[in-house]
């Protein structure tokens, strides 16, 4: 990792997006990281998923029914599940077996559009820092 820039947090997840070392430009460079605020776990997604992970997000919270697979299931980093312990509502975000380690992540409903709204933040940034000539990869010699 070459950069690190967190992008915000609520209560319980903390999110930056973290710049990488890869031969080749796009985003590939890029990864997203969903930290618990304990430390405790560490979800990191791909560079492009961050805007698609806020959209599922708001809609989980918009289609949230206990043990639902949401929205639409599963796709190919996270699987999102809705969770109810009494009273306690939480969004499970868990790698999928595609991942060599299972991870699950639990984020507490009412958190869900906040979080979201971190990850179109962090959607941005990225989008911002790989638009060409706006941030050089590499410093030039005549520096």
């Amino acid at each position: 990792m070459n950069e690190r820039y967190p992008m915000g947090e609520t209560a319980s997840i903390a999110v930056a997006v973290l710049r990488h070392d890869a031969p080749e430009a796009g985003y590939k460079q890029w990864s997203v990281a969903l930290a618990t605020s304990g430390g405790e776990a560490t979800v990191h997604v791909p560079g492009h998923y961050a805007g698609v992970l806020a959209m599922r997000l708001r809609q989980a919270d918009d289609g949230f029914a206990p043990g639902a697979k949401l929205p639409a299931g599963r796709d190919e980093f996270l699987d999102l599940t809705a969770i109810v312990r009494g009273d306690e509502e939480t969004l499970a975000l868990s790698s999928t077996p595609r991942s060599p380690v299972r991870v699950t992540v639990e984020v507490p409903r009412f958190e869900l559009g906040e979080l979201a709204q971190v990850l179109s933040a962090a959607q941005d940034l990225i989008e911002e820092l790989r638009s060409p000539g706006l941030v050089p990869d590499v410093i030039p010699d005549e520096v």
